[in-house]
């Protein structure tokens, strides 16, 4: 099991960074997103990175109307996650709390299971001590 979670819902803590899962448009209207922007500072049109006491993390693809047009490749994810890994090293006085908590065969928002989910931030290399996931996927064992 990993070790390395926390339990229920994440709330705006001290030295605690929300990332969830965005769009490459930043168009932070649902989901975790909407939770990102109106609870953690997350930045309405910036689509990856820290911002405020959060990390858009890019999980979804949208179209120029803002839709999904199709699931963001998994390859392309992983490197989002990378790129997430490394500000995390950057910051180790930060706890970054991965907000996915969806059951192993649960689509989210982005189209993938909590399964294909877990196996993208696996696949993007070691996880960072200060990389926390819900106490759900924790237990999980993929992870």
């Amino acid at each position: 099991m990993y070790q390395n979670y926390y339990t229920g819902n994440i709330e705006p803590e001290e030295n605690t960074i929300f990332v969830f899962g965005s769009n490459p448009r930043g168009i932070h209207g649902a989901g975790s997103a909407r939770v990102a922007r109106l609870q953690f500072g997350a930045i309405y049109g910036v689509g990856e990175g820290l911002q405020g006491s959060a990390y858009a993390l890019p999980t979804t693809d949208l179209g120029i109307e803002g839709k999904r047009h199709g699931l963001m490749p998994p390859d392309e994810i992983v490197g989002h996650i990378k790129k997430m890994y490394q500000c995390a090293e950057q910051n180790p006085d930060k706890i970054f709390k991965v907000a996915y908590r969806n059951a192993p065969n649960e689509v989210t928002l982005c189209g993938y299971s909590g399964a294909d989910l877990q196996k993208m931030f696996k696949a993007a290399g070691p996880i960072p001590e200060n990389v926390w996931f819900s106490e759900e996927w924790a237990k999980g064992g993929i992870l």
